[in-house]
C-alpha cells in the first residue's frame, strides 16, 4: 500500500491532450526516418527486434490507433489520473526502464489497446464500465504486460520476415516502404482480431501478478472482465469481445490466481472522483 501511494505521488507527468504526440514522440514520418537508417535491412528480418525498431514500430501503430479511436479525450482530469495509475503500474512491470505512455481515446467503445514501446490507451467507454481504481490499474496492467512480452514484437517479426521473403529480390528491406508494409500488415490483423488468445491469458496473468506486487487488489482486471461478462455485446462493447478471448474463459483462469494472491486497495471513491 505504502509502494502504490509513493509511486502514485511521486508521478507528476503533465502531459495534455495536445501534446501527448510530441512527447511520446509519435511521429510516423520520423519512424520511418529511423528505420530507414539501418532499423530495417535485408539481414535485420531474421533478428531480434531492437529497442530502436520497437520504438519506431510502437509510434506508427500508436498514431493509427488514435486515428482509428477518435482521437484523444480532452478531459485532463481523467487523463492526469490515467496516467498516474499507469505510471506505477509500469513501475513494477518486468520492463520498467521504458518510458511508458498512458493516453484516453475520445471513443464510447469498450477497449483498451497498446503499441510497442510503452504505448497504452484505454477508451473512454472502457472507464465508464469501471468502478475502481484496481480494476483501471487490472486493464492497464494487462496492456504493459502486453509490451513487455513483447507480444506484439513477435507478430510483427512474423511479418517482417515473410515480407523479407516475398521482396528479398527488389531488396526493399532498405527503404521506408518496407516500414509501412510491415505496419499496414500488423494492423489489419492487429485492430481487427486482436493478438493471439494465449497472449492475451499470458498479459491477464502477468497483469495480475504486478497489481498485487504494486498493492492493488488482485481482482482488479478479473472484476472488470466479470462486468463485462454479465452484459450483452452491444455496439459500444463489440470491439473489445471482437479482440479478446470469450471473458467468462478469461475469469475462470483469473479466479485460481487472483485466490492466491491475496488482497490489496480498490480505492472507489478515488476513482469516482477522478473519471466521473
Amino acid at each position: 500500500m505504502k509502494a502504490l501511494q509513493l509511486v502514485l505521488l511521486s508521478t507528476t507527468l503533465a502531459l495534455t491532450g495536445c501534446t501527448f504526440l510530441q512527447a511520446a514522440g509519435l511521429d510516423v514520418d520520423s519512424a520511418k526516418s529511423a528505420l530507414a537508417k539501418g532499423a530495417i535491412k535485408a539481414t535485420a528480418a531474421q533478428l531480434p527486434i531492437g529497442l530502436e525498431e520497437e520504438l519506431a514500430y510502437g509510434g506508427a501503430i500508436a498514431v493509427k490507433i488514435v486515428q482509428k479511436y477518435g482521437g484523444l479525450d480532452e478531459d485532463q482530469q481523467r487523463w492526469q489520473y490515467v496516467i498516474r495509475v499507469g505510471q506505477a503500474v509500469a513501475a513494477y512491470s518486468a520492463r520498467p526502464e521504458l518510458a511508458y505512455h498512458f493516453a484516453v481515446l475520445n471513443s464510447d467503445a469498450v477497449q483498451a489497446l497498446s503499441a510497442p514501446g510503452g504505448y497504452v490507451f484505454v477508451t473512454r467507454g472502457a472507464l465508464k464500465k469501471m468502478h475502481s481504481e484496481a480494476e483501471l490499474a487490472g486493464v492497464l496492467a494487462h496492456e504493459v504486460a502486453h509490451i513487455s512480452a513483447k507480444h506484439a514484437l513477435g507478430i510483427i517479426q512474423n511479418v517482417k520476415s515473410r515480407q523479407a521473403m516475398t521482396d528479398a529480390a527488389a531488396d526493399a528491406w532498405k527503404g521506408a516502404a518496407a516500414f509501412s508494409g510491415v505496419i499496414g500488415k500488423f494492423l489489419d490483423d492487429y485492430l481487427e482480431q486482436g493478438l493471439p488468445q494465449e497472449s492475451e491469458f499470458e498479459a491477464d496473468r502477468l497483469g495480475t501478478q504486478t497489481l498485487a506486487r504494486v498493492g492493488w487488489a488482485p481482482s482488479g482486471l478479473r472484476d472488470f472482465l466479470k462486468v463485462l461478462a454479465a452484459e450483452e455485446a452491444g455496439a459500444n462493447t463489440e470491439a473489445y469481445y471482437k479482440t479478446h478471448p470469450k471473458t467468462a474463459d478469461r475469469v475462470a483462469k483469473l479466479d485460481g490466481l487472483v485466490a492466491s494472491l491475496g488482497t490489496g486497495a480498490t480505492n472507489e471513491a478515488r476513482f469516482s472522483a477522478a473519471i466521473q
